[in-house]
């Protein structure tokens, strides 16, 4: 069992969208482990999710910019003698990798999605209350109970057209959280770092022992980090500020 919990807050607006779309390709891969229609249901359900977000944003296209800046990224730390060469040239390899698989993408990965009627059904019922259910959508309790192989290879094929940006998001967040932890202690439940207004930060990762009740609430901008240490009580998880010092650890992640 992990004996800590790392909470993240992204400062900028694409690292929160490199950060959702990591989410829910944990959330894809945990519904497929899953031996039953309900698993299948929540990967149906997690890529129709998928489609929406990057119907919204140009993915793609903030993923190429991350990973190029990276890539100077990590060329500046081999300079400095910061990064060992065989992290280097596994960290070199798989941006340009990642690279040319976005640039192969001709479209919006969520055509594949959005061109599926079958898909487009499930999507219109999908948030109403228990829209999907079997009576209303007959032709999903069909789909759901054919031969295993073939819904796999019916979801591995919606799933694909994702699946590049999937491995960029993981990429690019893996080398963030490279970023090392530093020990600090907060002052009854307040925490302030004062920032350099010439780095700009990113990502804040905060590490708190697992099982003590307590999560930070943050606010960030280019020259304040400040936190709140709160906890939760009562059968309604009402949170409060906590009244003691806490010791934690903090990470601040600054590609540029």
């Amino acid at each position: 069992m992990n004996e800590n919990i790392i909470y993240e807050q992204p400062v900028s607006e694409n690292i929160r969208n490199i950060l959702k779309c990591e989410y829910l390709y944990e959330k894809y891969n945990a519904a497929l482990v899953q031996d039953n229609i309900w698993g299948i249901k929540s990967c149906i359900a997690t890529l129709l999710e998928t489609s929406d977000l990057l119907t919204r944003i140009n993915l793609k296209f903030e993923l190429l910019k991350e990973l190029e800046k990276n890539i100077i990224y990590i060329n500046n730390l081999k300079e400095k003698d910061e990064i060992s060469l065989e992290k280097f040239d596994k960290y070199l390899t798989s941006l340009n990798d990642s690279i040319d698989n976005l640039n192969l993408l001709q479209s919006n990965p969520s055509k594949t999605i959005i061109d599926n009627d079958f898909l487009m059904q499930i999507k219109s019922k999908i948030y109403i209350p228990a829209g999907d259910n079997f009576f209303d959508m007959p032709s999903y309790l069909n789909f759901l109970c054919s031969n295993k192989s073939f819904i796999l290879e019916n979801i591995n094929n919606w799933y694909l057209p994702f699946m590049p940006l999937f491995t960029a998001s993981k990429l690019l967040l893996d080398i963030r959280r490279s970023s090392k932890f530093s020990s600090y202690t907060s002052s009854k439940s307040f925490f302030q770092l004062k920032l350099d207004k010439n780095i700009n930060i990113d990502l804040v990762r905060i590490k708190l022992i697992s099982g003590s009740n307590i999560f930070p609430d943050v606010s960030v901008n280019r020259q304040n980090l400040n936190i709140i240490f709160k906890t939760s009580y009562g059968v309604n998880r009402l949170s409060k500020a906590i009244d003691d010092n806490i010791e934690f650890e903090l990470s601040l992640s600054n590609i540029s």
